[in-house]
């Protein structure tokens, strides 16, 4: 007498994780908190947002990139020698003022 074997089983999908977040709505939202941090740097007035084409092509619209412009600089420069002077060329900052309004925000972030 033969013992009955299992019946083999069929594979079973791998359980499904859920879907990530919606990448567009991640985008948006920090496009949002970029403008809006870019708005506060000057007090409301829109100047600065002149910048947020370059910021978000550069620095994917992430403050937390744009933070990482800032290091332990030369206190001599002031609130100036805080920003990777790189940061000036990427984002082709010209105007003192407006060098000064940024490295004022990114010491902030």
């Amino acid at each position: 007498a033969r013992t009955p074997q299992p019946a083999a089983r069929a594979p079973q999908p791998a359980a499904r994780s859920p879907p990530p977040a919606e990448p567009a709505a991640s985008e948006a939202k920090r496009g949002d908190e970029l403008k809006a941090w870019l708005r506060s740097l000057d007090r409301g007035a829109g100047h600065m947002l002149e910048y947020y084409d370059t910021l978000e092509a550069e620095f994917d619209a992430d403050l937390s990139q744009i933070a990482a412009a800032k290091i332990s600089g030369d206190p001599s420069k002031g609130v100036l020698g805080t920003v990777d002077p790189s940061f000036w060329d990427v984002v082709k900052v010209s105007k003192a003022g407006h060098r000064m309004l940024f490295a004022h925000g990114i010491s902030r972030l």
